[in-house]
């Protein structure tokens, strides 16, 4: 069970530039695309944070906007997203 915390973007616009945007990418192991990525910051069962990476930059902005309530009983995709340990900012 994973429990939404946040949302985040890394993507050249949302980091500021490419730069930044490739440097992200290095600390996150994650070859750069050109769209960039969409981040859903989650906490396990145990409280371990977690974030669930996809490059499907415009499905994760649709749920932006979403409630704690829909959040919380959303079923994602399994297929969609890749999972990495920690928060970014825990990865540099």
């Amino acid at each position: 069970m994973l429990t939404p915390q946040g949302i985040a973007f890394a993507t050249p616009a949302d980091l500021g530039d490419v730069t930044n945007y490739r440097s992200f990418c290095r600390a996150a192991g994650l070859n750069p695309v050109p769209d960039g990525y969409g981040l859903l910051l989650v906490t396990d069962e145990w409280g371990n944070k977690k974030t669930l990476v996809t490059g499907d930059v415009e499905y994760v902005r649709t749920i932006v906007g979403a409630t704690p309530e829909v959040l919380s009983g959303l079923e994602l995709p399994p297929d969609k997203f890749l999972v990495r340990d920690g928060w970014p900012d825990s990865w540099a």
